[in-house]
C-alpha cells in the first residue's frame, strides 16, 4: 500500500482500528507477566537478577505502545472528517489506542514503583 492511499480518511480509520486492535494482545501479555510476578504479601513485583522478566515486561509494553500510539493518532486525524464513511472505526481506534497508551504508562510507572530485584547466588 502506498502512502498516497493513507491520505484518505476512510483508510486512516481502517488502519486506526487495525493498529489499536493489534496493541491489545501485547498489553494483555504485559499485564499477565506483571501479575504473575506480583507478591501480594510483600506488595512488590519480585524478579530475579537474570533480567529476563524486565526484558519480557518492557518488551511487551514497547510492542503494545507503538501501534496504540499510531492507531490513536490516525483515529484522531480522521474521526470528524466529512469524507470519512467509517467514522466508527476512527473513533474506536482513537479511544482504544488512547486507553492502551495510558494503561501502558500506568504499567511502567507501577513497575518502577513496585519492583524488587532479588539477587540470585550461584551456589
Amino acid at each position: 500500500m502506498s502512502l498516497e492511499k493513507l491520505r484518505r480518511f476512510d483508510v486512516q480509520g481502517k488502519w486506526a482500528l487495525i493498529l489499536s486492535s493489534a496493541s491489545i494482545p501485547p498489553f494483555a501479555a504485559a499485564v499477565l507477566v506483571g501479575l504473575k510476578n506480583y507478591d501480594a504479601a510483600l506488595g512488590q513485583i519480585v524478579y530475579g537478577s537474570a533480567g529476563r522478566f524486565v526484558i519480557a515486561f518492557l518488551g511487551c509494553v514497547a510492542v503494545s505502545v507503538l501501534p496504540a500510539t499510531l492507531g490513536c493518532a490516525l483515529g484522531w486525524s480522521s474521526a470528524g472528517q466529512r469524507r470519512n464513511d467509517r467514522p466508527g472505526s476512527s473513533w474506536f481506534g482513537f479511544f482504544v489506542g488512547g486507553f492502551i497508551v495510558t494503561m501502558d504508562l500506568i504499567l511502567v510507572i507501577a513497575f518502577l514503583m513496585l519492583r524488587l530485584k532479588i539477587p540470585m547466588n550461584p551456589s
